[in-house]
């Protein structure tokens, strides 16, 4: 009987798969022009892209202010402008990167994932929201950076209520929960800022354990405590890490913001499986080369060159990875390899070899056969290879 059900199963036709909606051309033209643009130097394309009528209508929807406060605010905020594309490109490096991963729809609107990556602060992640203004325009209507946890609207928001607590208006009463405790502790946000700051980890935790349960579970708070718990004993971190999970189940932040926590404790496994879970919701080949990383400083050097090469397989231009399994192959003195890897970075990056008959890492290749193989084949592509006018 269950033979000839699955035989019936198998005899029914399948309907097509619905095919996911086509972008809007213009989404996916400016999101490629703001990756261009942000490499060239130019902010004001992300700056002047930010629709901060909508951004503030989001951010104080539901409190009631007295008009010329809010609109001194706005004012305020259109003045001094986010300058989040400013910053973007104040903080770029010669092997800094601002990747376009995918652009796709969530809730009803078009997002775009960037990765944001620099020496000094890591990676990062960016999701914008999209939208057209009334002249059609792409805008940006607010963003969400995953290494604070929230929409810049609910930043904003905060520091919008702040301001009215500051210029004497009282909206605790007209305010609900949380933000009701919110405003009522603010300064307590500002004390953990400047005690993290400053090093003093232990006092973040201190301040953190007398705040109002609400606040307990509020995510910036929460944030600052296990930043601070990840320069203390194992008990503090893993008890910041399970309160975060239990608050914010699945939320991006605490992989991205924990990683080096576990890595400093050798906790390979856990990094791996926060990688993974990052991996799952961002889809960035970066994270192979993550994952290279977590497992040569394990000792695992087999598993190691699999991620790396996963990585170049999944994002040829990452030049991280290239230059890693390059240093690989002369510690290896696999100068086959070795050559290999030169010819890939060249083909697939921006990265010209130079004379390599200086540097003292590449002593033993230099005095290969491989060496003097790989030299006379490049020449020869480079002597075919078209002028560059």
């Amino acid at each position: 009987m269950l033979t000839l059900l699955l035989v019936v199963l198998a005899a029914q036709p399948t309907a097509a798969p619905t095919p996911a909606p086509a972008m809007d051309p213009a989404y996916v033209a400016y999101t490629t022009e703001l990756e261009q643009g942000i490499h060239a130097g130019d902010g004001s394309i992300l700056d002047a892209r930010v629709d901060v009528d909508r951004l503030l209508e989001r951010a104080t929807r539901g409190t009631s202010t007295p008009k010329a406060f809010h609109d001194g605010f706005s004012k305020g905020v259109r003045r001094s402008g986010l300058q989040l594309g400013k910053q973007l490109v104040a903080t770029r490096e010669d092997d800094s990167s601002f990747r376009l991963l995918r652009l796709r729809m969530e809730g009803g609107a078009p997002h775009a994932l960037y990765r944001v990556m620099t020496s000094q602060s890591g990676v990062n992640y960016l999701d914008l929201e999209l939208a057209r203004n009334a002249e059609g325009q792409v805008v940006i209507v607010d963003f969400y950076p995953y290494i604070t946890g929230e929409p810049f609207s609910e930043t904003l928001r905060r520091m919008y209520l702040q301001a009215a607590k500051e210029a004497g208006y009282n909206l605790v009463d007209k305010l609900m929960g949380k933000e009701q405790d919110f405003l009522k502790n603010a300064p307590k946000l500002q004390e953990m800022q400047r005690q993290v700051q400053e090093k003093q980890y232990a006092e973040v935790v201190k301040t953190f354990d007398a705040l109002p349960e609400s606040l307990r579970k509020n995510k910036p708070f929460l944030l600052l405590r296990l930043s601070a718990a990840a320069q203390l004993d194992e008990a503090q971190y893993q008890k910041s890490i399970q309160d975060f999970e239990q608050a914010y189940p699945n939320d991006p932040s605490l992989d991205l913001i924990s990683i080096d926590g576990h890595m400093m404790r050798k906790d390979y496994a856990t990094v791996m499986k926060m990688i993974d879970r990052l991996d799952q919701r961002v889809k960035d080949p970066y994270l192979q080369y993550l994952r290279g990383s977590v497992m040569l400083d394990k000792g695992d050097r087999k598993a190691a060159l699999g991620h790396f090469k996963a990585a170049i397989a999944g994002e040829p231009t990452l030049t991280l990875a290239h230059w890693v399994l390059i240093g690989l192959s002369l510690q290896d003195k696999q100068f086959k390899d070795t050559a290999r890897y030169l010819d890939g970075i060249e083909r697939d990056t921006s990265v010209e070899i130079g004379d390599l008959t200086a540097l003292e890492e590449y002593a033993g290749f230099v005095k290969s056969p491989e060496y003097k193989a790989w030299k006379k084949k490049r020449a020869s592509r480079m002597e075919a290879a078209p002028a560059v006018p």
